[in-house]
């Protein structure tokens, strides 16, 4: 058996058929393997997907919008203009996002971004009004963010500001990639024409592209006026988050605990719990603080009572001495995961 091409070549299906189906077959062995407490919920699958695949769609749309006219022809111009018809997700769905450095640790944050969002913003509505006009400015900024990052069916979306530079770098010269592919093959656009257009879209798209306009850097600006200010007690950083979002939670217990942000994330999203634990108690919460807050963290309640009970064995200095390896540089704590593995 065997099948064509449509660019013309022969490709023998049978063995096509025969290798998808023993990848299905290893790939859900692999799923399978894992322990449940490492497995994704189906929830943060779908919405980790979702994100992937907007963000993808959106760089996309940019691109398609710049060559489109430096380019040109009928039949190009209406494939392009086409919502329904997905060029440069196709090309990286197979590696997915964790292909791109600092991508799928972005994703699932914003998953359980949108997962604890309050169901009203209190808190940022507060200091948007606030009598220091750099708290209350930043404030205003992050409440604006928020409405951007979701679609119209209020689902999360990443800003673009939300994007390190070299995870923009990384997809947006894929998605060029992608695009060249498509546009050379099926339409026979001259190479070279191509090459320039996208090489031009990209190069703009990056240039203008700034890290501080992103959720997490606005939280940090506005956690260190607070701070400065003497106003991060412990009631103000358990509103961080109930009534206001996790980034900015994130940065305030990052700035108790004397991490950057990052690490602050990467002990929230340990699946056992204990990072979150040791992460309260280096930030010097009391117990009914750390207490309220693992509640609104945690996915179950039964996961709440050995939290408390490492929170209090531990105390606060035995916690900030136990994050240091946290404090160093993140190839150090990547180095020593690899080794324990």
């Amino acid at each position: 058996m065997s099948d064509t091409r449509p660019s013309g070549g022969e490709v023998d299906g049978a063995a096509e058929l025969l290798a998808s189906a023993r990848a299905r077959l290893s790939t859900a062995a692999a799923d399978l393997a894992l322990p449940r407490r490492l497995r994704l919920s189906e929830r943060d699958r779908a919405t980790v997907a979702a994100l992937f695949a907007a963000t993808v769609r959106s760089l996309e749309d940019d691109l398609r919008a710049f060559i489109l006219p430096r380019l040109g022809g009928e039949a190009l111009g209406a494939s392009l203009g086409s919502a329904g018809l997905a060029i440069a997700l196709p090309a990286l769905e197979g590696l997915g996002p964790a292909a791109v450095p600092g991508l799928l640790p972005l994703l699932l944050e914003r998953a359980e971004e949108h997962r604890l969002a309050a169901a009203e913003p209190v808190l940022l509505v507060e200091l948007a009004g606030d009598e220091d006009g750099a708290v209350a400015a930043e404030a205003m900024r992050l409440l604006i963010l928020q409405a951007s990052r979701l679609d119209a069916f209020q689902e999360p979306l990443v800003g673009r500001g939300d994007l390190s530079a070299e995870i923009l770098h990384a997809l947006a010269w894929t998605a060029a990639a992608a695009l060249r592919a498509y546009v050379v093959e099926r339409h026979g656009a001259d190479p070279a024409a191509a090459d320039a257009a996208l090489t031009e879209g990209v190069a703009l798209l990056l240039a203008g592209h700034d890290e501080g306009a992103g959720a997490a850097a606005c939280a940090r600006r506005l956690v260190s006026r607070l701070a400065a200010a003497g106003r991060l007690d412990d009631r103000m950083t358990v509103r961080t988050l109930t009534e206001g979002t996790l980034p900015l939670f994130l940065a305030a217990v990052a700035a108790r605990a004397g991490l950057d942000r990052a690490a602050a994330w990467e002990m929230l999203d340990e699946p056992t719990g204990r990072g979150a634990a040791l992460l309260l108690g280096a930030a010097g919460l009391s117990r009914d603080s750390a207490a309220a807050l693992l509640l609104r963290l945690a996915p179950s309640e039964a996961r709440v009572a050995p939290q408390l009970d490492l929170f209090d064995t531990l105390g606060p200095d035995e916690a900030r001495r136990r994050l240091t390896p946290w404090r160093a540089d993140p190839a150090y704590r990547a180095a020593i995961a690899e080794l324990r593995q």
